[in-house]
């Protein structure tokens, strides 16, 4: 009898753990990065078939962005959100807006992400590697990225580096992504102007 009413107290306890552990949920929200709002819708090529074939990638990020959590700077020390993060890697999805943005300036469906399938005709290929991309929540998202486009027999013909700059506007995660996104459709505004360039010179 003696052993069964301590036992009691003990079976109550962890009774309660379990039902607090149901009753609570895990407040997580997930972020992907998307192509920018008011972006430049992609038109048809002129001629079917035609149109840039341009190969994004590879593209390295530092290794303090991978992570599910989304990292924010206050000066040299980083934070990590408890529950705001990815909802893929940022190493996919940082090709992919690129990607998607490149579609849309340069008004073309042919461009891909590496890697790429060998037998592929890739006329120019973005290489990117960024340095430095994360923000101050409330404050400003700093993008940088060195980043090259190479040529059919992978000649080097841009190098460039990249500092892009986008206020939040806000507070909160939401408006710290947006930015984020903002910064990606400035930086291939500035690859998709070189790719135009490269491409007008056999005209000239």
């Amino acid at each position: 009898m003696i052993a069964r009413a301590m036992l009691l107290p003990i079976a109550v306890l962890i009774g309660l753990t379990l039902c607090s552990g149901c009753v609570r949920s895990d407040p997580a929200r997930f972020y992907v990065l998307t192509e920018v709002p008011g972006s430049p819708v992609a038109a048809p090529p002129a001629e079917p078939g035609r149109g840039a074939a341009v190969g994004v990638g590879p593209v390295s990020l530092p290794g303090y962005l991978d992570r599910i959590q989304i990292v924010t700077r206050r000066g040299a020390q980083l934070d990590m959100a408890e529950f705001d993060r990815w909802g893929e890697p940022l190493s996919e999805g940082v090709p992919r807006a690129i990607a998607a943005h490149l579609a849309a300036l340069l008004q073309t469906e042919r461009v891909v992400v590496f890697p790429w399938p060998g037998a592929r005709t890739i006329e120019h290929q973005v290489v990117v590697d960024v340095t430095r991309f994360d923000g101050v929540v409330g404050g400003d998202v700093l993008l940088e990225a060195r980043w090259r486009v190479l040529g059919q027999d992978r000649k080097e013909l841009v190098l460039r580096y990249s500092a892009v700059r986008e206020a939040t506007g806000e507070s909160g995660y939401l408006a710290l992504v947006a930015a984020m996104n903002r910064s990606l459709g400035a930086l291939s505004r500035e690859i998709a102007d070189s790719v135009k360039v490269l491409r007008a010179q056999p005209a000239r």
